[in-house]
């Protein structure tokens, strides 16, 4: 209908060929179209719009209907370009539009200059000027929104001259020098000089508050809008990690929002900066010392992520007493306030990241009062148990709280109870699966408390958490939270079975495992299992030996973040059931598993052979699967062909990928990294052929790496370690030639080393064991005198040890 009507009109104005009804026109349409979201069609619309619009205003200035025109043509673009949130889109339309952007400020200008004071022409020009920088922020055009910005200052400072009433100048400033504050953060920026500008403009922004309180010092919202000014600087100088700087900012902010505190300001800006709930009368000292506290809060946080957590939580401990202060003063208020709730909730985290638990438990069970309150005061729909459930939110946060804290009663406390609000409830019939999968969730944290301690207790919890997750499993199995869970749950008994020796058990867990997994690897695409979104740049590569960790947010559903990623690595189930097979003696189908593991992994290898960092995490898996393995056979004289395929697999992967990446010495680091862990434990398992192999690999890997990169002293120590090992073995089985060059060897290392790091203790107790060894083999070849002035070195050495290092016993060491 809407469109029928402006068709109706579209005629009309052909026929009268008004401009103003062709603006109107195109306006309306523009809009209609943006209602429907068709966004780009809608820009086009409004972009023929802005060219009558320009004609229209070029002519008469002074007209308030051709003023608007811009500005309201000009704000609607910078809207939609914002909702499209495609910056390169975006440009795509601003570049043809910039040259009316710069007429229409050449024409505000113009207009200004036979009026220079008119209040209208001023609020018009800035409005417009404060669109057009929507539009340049959509597009992500920093140099061109900089001289929009002296431009908007210059208007404010004649605005606030000019008018008493000045709140709505005010907070236009602010929500500038928020928006190009976060422009300038952005990392593409950092390098390019726009923070000195942001500097620049926020010490303007700075002087422009000063004279309006120069003009009336007890300006309550100024200094608070001050105050955000010394915020923001604050903020910028953290993250360039000048905390001097930063924390003087913070105390000027600081200090003006305490002043105001004290004297009962009469004026409450509305900022985004300040948080009370909608809708009730509010004291006037109320939006001031929430700001106050969440000052505190922030000023904290730059100290944080430093060895100075003491002032970190010096400045929580003031948030929490503001807050605290609050809700003693005005109870009626605030004991049911949901913001004042959420910043409880933050800074209880922030308590908790510094290790503070006992605070952290304070500001939770300052929300959960809140929520108690509202509760009570609100009863609510037992279909829709939002206060329920957000208590129970606060319980499990109290509980893994002291989870992490290892106290294991509190945490069982906390989650008893949050188990306790699930079975009090009685929501729809379709959030009870929901509802029973979040207890049971909570009952594997319970059980994980108890996995050291009692085993059998932690058994106890996850098997009443099973049947619940295997139905909703079945109801649901592409719902991450259950079969994440379920996996989870099944892992968790696996391994408790596995640590009891009950190794029936723990097969038929990981049975289950496997079969969860081979059911989701049916109904989800197989990239999904192993892509986790990594950067392909092998510049950044990450441990191999990497975990993974998932958080979701918990909405109306009641669905509780996952701690734990399992990526479907089908690979390591069977590995785990070829083991657990083993210890049952049925090695038929051990080998069968540990087939079905190789398989497995040599198919994702083949899966991600355009993805470096994900063939890293693969083949270091397979790696650390296969040493463990090694290490357990070996020690029970076992054969051990198995295991080392694992390893082999690993070792050839990275091979082939240094091949393709041969800069990337991180990868020859890995490579020396696999052979000599592989050789220690065949040294201590007195293989000797098996261990020189592998120390001849890790040798041949740490000479690349010491050619590449000479003044590392890390490569030296390894090389050292790496020829004495092959000197030890060639001894051992009668090649003392070979042996006595590794040592030599091993000696020119040394020399240099030692020059460079005379006080090393490692260094000084690998050169102990490498003159003893030397002084050995040559008294076998012997060099009796030589032998004994090694001997003579090497005793030196334990004495200053012993001195130096109270722990240290030569008797010990491995010779």
């Amino acid at each position: 209908m809407a469109f029928e009507n402006l068709d109706k009109v579209e005629k009309i104005e052909k026929e009268v060929n008004n401009p103003e009804i062709s603006y109107h026109l195109l306006f309306f349409k523009g809009f209609a179209k943006y209602r429907t979201d068709e966004l780009e069609e809608s820009i086009v619309l409004f972009g023929k719009a802005l060219e009558i619009s320009l004609e229209l205003f070029s002519k008469e200035p002074e007209k308030e209907d051709y003023r608007s025109f811009m500005r309201d043509t000009i704000g609607s673009i910078g809207d939609i370009l914002l909702k499209l949130e495609d910056p390169v889109k975006a440009r795509e339309y601003i570049y043809p539009m910039k040259g009316i952007f710069e007429k229409a400020v050449l024409g505000f200008e113009k207009l200004l200059e036979s009026d220079p004071e008119n209040p209208e022409y001023l609020e018009d020009f800035l409005k417009t000027i404060e669109h057009i920088g929507l539009c340049f922020e959509a597009g992500e055009l920093i140099e061109e929104a900089i001289p929009l910005f002296d431009k908007k200052f210059d208007l404010i400072e004649k605005l606030l001259i000019s008018e008493t009433e000045m709140s709505d100048y005010l907070s236009s400033l602010d929500d500038s020098l928020m928006n190009f504050g976060r422009i300038c953060e952005e990392e593409e920026y950092l390098e390019e000089g726009y923070i000195e500008e942001a500097k620049r403009i926020y010490g303007r922004a700075i002087k422009i508050y000063g004279k309006v309180l120069d003009r009336d010092p007890e300006n309550s919202e100024t200094k608070v809008y001050l105050s955000y000014v010394y915020r923001y600087l604050a903020d910028m100088y953290s993250d360039q990690e000048n905390l001097v700087k930063a924390e003087e900012c913070y105390k000027e902010a600081l200090s003006l929002l305490e002043s105001e505190i004290e004297e009962e300001p009469e004026n409450i800006p509305d900022s985004e900066n300040i948080g009370v709930s909608e809708n009730i009368p509010v004291p006037k000292s109320i939006p001031f010392s929430m700001a106050l506290a969440d000052m505190y809060k922030d000023t904290g946080l730059i100290f944080s992520d430093t060895e100075d957590t003491k002032k970190a939580r010096d400045y929580y401990t003031k948030a929490r007493k503001t807050f605290r202060g609050l809700i003693d003063k005005y109870p009626d208020l605030l004991g049911t306030d949901k913001n004042l709730s959420s910043s409880l909730d933050e800074l209880a985290e922030l308590f908790s990241e510094i290790g503070d638990s006992e605070s952290a438990e304070m500001c939770y069970k300052d929300e959960l009062h809140i929520y108690e309150n509202l509760l009570q005061k609100e009863p609510e729909n037992p279909e829709n148990p939002e206060y329920s459930l957000k208590l129970s939110d606060i319980y499990r946060d109290l509980g893994d709280l002291f989870s992490e804290e290892e106290d294991i009663e509190k945490a069982r406390g906390y989650y008893d109870k949050e188990i306790e609000i699930y079975e009090n409830l009685h929501p729809a019939e379709a959030d009870k699966l929901m509802l029973e999968a979040n207890k049971a969730d909570t009952l594997n944290r319970i059980g994980r408390l108890y996995a050291e301690e009692e085993p059998e207790s932690a058994v106890q919890y996850h098997e009443r958490a099973l049947p619940i997750f295997q139905e909703a499993f079945e109801s649901d199995p592409t719902n991450e939270f259950f079969h994440e869970e379920l996996l989870e749950t099944l892992t968790d008994l696996g391994t408790l079975f596995k640590e009891n020796r009950e190794f029936e058990k723990a097969i038929r867990m990981y049975e289950g495992v496997l079969e969860v997994q081979k059911k989701l690897l049916e109904i989800m695409p197989s990239a999904s299992c192993h892509d986790h979104g990594h950067d392909h740049n092998l510049n950044h590569i990450h441990d191999p030996n990497h975990n993974h960790k998932t958080d979701d947010d918990h909405e109306m559903d009641h669905d509780h973040a996952l701690e734990h990623c399992h990526d479907l690595d089908i690979e390591t189930t069977y590995f785990e059931l070829g083991v657990l097979h083993s210890e049952i003696g049925d090695e038929e189908k051990a080998s069968n598993y540990h087939r079905q593991a190789l398989e497995r992994f040599e198919q994702v290898i083949a899966e991600q052979s355009e993805n470096p960092e994900l063939l890293i995490l693969t083949s270091g898996k397979a790696f650390f699967l296969g040493m463990a393995l090694l290490e357990k056979l070996e020690s029970e004289n076992k054969d051990s062909s198995i295991a080392r395929k694992y390893y082999e697999l690993a070792l050839r992967t990275i091979e082939k990928l240094y091949e393709a990446y041969p800069t990337n010495l991180k990868l020859q680091e890995m490579l020396a990294g696999f052979a000599e862990q592989i050789g220690d434990i065949y040294r201590d398992a007195d293989k000797l052929e098996e261990t020189i192999q592998e120390y001849e690999y890790a040798y041949r890997s740490l000479k690349v790496l010491y050619e590449n990169d000479p003044e590392n002293p890390k490569h030296f120590h390894h090389m050292l370690g790496a020829l004495n090992n092959i000197g030890i073995g060639y001894a051992v089985t009668d090649q003392q030639e070979k042996a006595k060059e590794c040592f030599e060897k091993a000696l020119a290392l040394n020399e240099s080393l030692s020059k460079s790091y005379p006080e090393d203790l490692d260094l000084l107790k690998r050169n102990f064991l490498l003159f003893s060894n030397y002084a050995n083999l040559l008294e076998e070849l012997g060099d009796s005198d030589t032998a004994k002035e090694y001997l003579e070195k090497a005793e030196k050495i334990d004495a200053k040890l012993a001195e130096e290092d109270p722990e240290w016993d030569s008797s010990l060491e491995e010779l």
